[in-house]
């Protein structure tokens, strides 16, 4: 309907005047489009419709401008609304605002690590500017993305105020879609809407399929008793809180790198919480860390679904994209870090706005 085209168009108006400007407004519009959807699967597939073609002009080698893209999917997950936030949310009995707003400033935190990388890239490697824009023309994208950035804002003010629920919402958001998309932006016709209703039971299946194996997977190691081996082992091992979060951020990593990561999260997350409730550890900042580490656990290579639909939509081989993929990762794996031995960071947030959970 137009709507992510707009966000993109937003932020290459934001950071366009700076070198490296193009990957930059990648990232940006990533965690924009993020905030819309709510799937780290969809926004790899729509940031890569939106931007692969432009980053090739711009002269960015395909590998280099999926890895971006890759990498910042993977931490705008933490950016609401978000599926698994939800999910975790339910499983652990939290409240799901809460959760919500913990997720913001790792986000920016995560994102301007990123930026920061790209701008050491750009120095590097010489990279070109994007256009540079006046505040006029900054204004005139904020307005013509206002309807859409406008999505999330009435998703969280509607679940705070007890309008809706988290169902209700997603179906009053799809609503508001398609009337911006139709009758406001002009974009969506009956023939597209139609293309886009077919494309999305192709992908749907095709995400269905992989989740059926991930959960007989998941099966398997819950009756082979793994799960309830570690969270023993940890016991058993008296391991400090801090240890115990960063063991849990490795098994999420390694889980979402093969499963999808709501089943990950739905054999795990019982079986981990009486431990993290016995150690006093924060559950809003370890629900964060399993949502992050589940995100990057998407991008991991070989397996992870995320890179694998990356380089299908951007008709790579995988260790094309292994090596420019590398320094992202690394620069994800230090924010998770950061993260982990500052739960402050992730805990501000629900404090401030008063959020009980």
């Amino acid at each position: 309907g137009g709507i992510s085209e707009r966000l993109i168009g937003f932020a290459r108006t934001l950071v366009g005047r700076f070198r490296g400007g193009l990957p930059m407004g990648v990232v940006v519009g990533t965690m924009l489009q993020s905030g819309v959807s709510g799937s780290t699967v969809a926004d790899v597939s729509a940031v890569s419709a939106m931007t692969l073609k432009p980053l090739e002009r711009a002269g960015y080698a395909k590998p280099y401008s999926l890895s971006l893209i890759c990498a910042s999917s993977a931490f705008a997950i933490l950016i609401p609304p978000c599926i698994l936030m939800v999910v975790v949310a339910a499983v652990a009995n939290v409240s799901v605002v809460a959760v919500f707003a913990a997720g913001l400033l790792p986000s920016l935190l995560l994102g301007l690590m990123i930026l920061g990388l790209i701008h050491i890239q750009a120095r590097l490697y010489n990279m070109p500017r994007d256009a540079v824009h006046s505040r006029s023309e900054m204004l005139a994208g904020l307005k013509d993305a206002s309807l859409a950035l406008g999505i999330p804002i009435i998703i969280l003010v509607g679940i705070r105020l007890g309008i809706a629920t988290i169902t209700e919402m997603a179906a009053i958001i799809v609503v508001y879609s398609l009337l911006v998309g139709g009758l406001v932006y002009r974009n969506l016709t009956w023939k597209n809407l139609l293309e886009a209703l077919i494309q999305t039971g192709v992908a749907t299946g095709l995400i269905a399929i992989l989740m059926g194996f991930a959960m007989i997977f998941g099966y398997l190691l819950a009756t082979e008793g793994i799960p309830l081996a570690f969270a023993n082992w940890m016991r058993a091992a008296e391991i400090p809180a801090w240890g115990v979060i960063l063991i849990t951020a490795l098994i999420f990593i390694f889980i979402g790198s093969i499963l999808e990561g709501a089943p990950a999260v739905l054999i795990f997350v019982p079986i981990l919480l009486p431990l993290v409730r016995a150690l006093d550890i924060d559950m809003v900042h370890w629900l964060t860390i399993v949502v992050l580490a589940s995100g990057i656990g998407l991008f991991i290579p070989p397996a992870g679904i995320g890179v694998l639909m990356a380089c299908s939509i951007g008709k790579i081989k995988m260790e094309q994209l292994l090596l420019p993929l590398l320094p992202f990762l690394l620069t994800l794996f230090l924010g998770l870090l950061i993260l982990i031995f500052f739960p402050a960071i992730t805990t501000i947030m629900p404090q401030l706005l008063g959020l009980p959970y």
